[in-house]
């Protein structure tokens, strides 16, 4: 025979059981809404990454602390700025910043085929520029202000990456991101006396610029080497719109592993 009311009881106290983990839930994702409302989105540009880093840093602030630096004197305690650029051997040999140091990350030739960079020797090749310094001022560079970030971000919290975590790793305290980097992404337009995007039925998302003026949107072109397509006068980059200084020579205490040789290996075609 059944115990009916044995049973009543067991099948009620399931239901409240699963009852309070559900209300649990949902209170949980309330709050978690909430506090997601209440803080806005880190300042780069990709903002589905974590920010671990000081702050972003506009291009031209990073030119000028570049400028600055050249004829830096010490402050008692104070270090010299050093600009990471962590784009690949390709993209540095086809134009960089002056005074950029090339620590590529996470590609290495840019070329295909090879190995990623590895997160602990991204953060050894620093800590030898640097000399040590955990409180240089740092500032990462990349094609668009991604891979800077991510960059950034094992610089500044080493225990972020499974690579670096659990070695004892001191965390560089003065690491800023390049907001646009040396190429750049696009300028949209913005409706007059808001903060909103401009739209229109050919840009239902968000209507590009023009920024110089020439009837188009432009395409990205090579104008040093065929491999690489950095050209592109509507993107708001360090070498784009923002013209600035950059070179395409590679000094030998700049580049990566102090080793020029490896850029000539890559065969680059330049652009007739």
């Amino acid at each position: 025979m059944i115990d009916t009311n044995s049973h009543c009881s067991r099948r009620l106290g399931m239901y409240l059981r699963n009852g309070i983990t559900l209300l649990a839930a949902a209170i949980a994702t309330v709050l978690t809404t909430t506090a997601a409302a209440d803080s806005p989105p880190d300042g780069n540009r990709y903002y589905s990454l974590p920010r671990y880093y000081k702050a972003e840093i506009s291009v031209s602030g990073a030119y000028l602390a570049m400028e600055h630096s050249k004829d830096f004197t010490n402050a008692p305690g104070e270090a010299k700025p050093v600009l990471i650029d962590v784009r690949s051997l390709r993209e540095y040999a086809s134009g960089h910043p002056e005074d950029a140091y090339n620590v590529p990350f996470p590609t290495v030739s840019g070329m295909g085929g090879d190995a990623p960079q590895d997160p602990l020797k991204l953060y050894w090749e620093v800590y030898r520029i640097v000399g040590g310094r955990m409180d240089t001022p740092i500032m990462t560079l990349c094609r668009t202000g991604h891979r800077s970030v991510l960059a950034g971000n094992i610089l500044a919290n080493p225990e972020s990456d499974p690579a670096t975590k659990d070695r004892g790793l001191q965390p560089f305290t003065n690491v800023r991101n390049i907001w646009e980097g040396f190429v750049g992404q696009p300028k949209y337009a913005f409706k007059t006396g808001s903060d909103a995007l401009e739209l229109a039925p050919d840009c239902p998302t968000g209507c590009r610029l023009d920024l110089n003026n020439d009837g188009q949107l432009n395409a990205d072109a090579a104008d040093v080497y065929s491999q690489t397509k950095d050209a592109n006068p509507d993107k708001d980059g360090w070498r784009n719109f923002a013209a600035l200084p950059w070179t395409t020579q590679v000094q030998p205490p700049l580049a990566y592993e102090r080793d020029p040789g490896l850029y000539k290996a890559l065969n680059l075609t330049p652009v007739q």
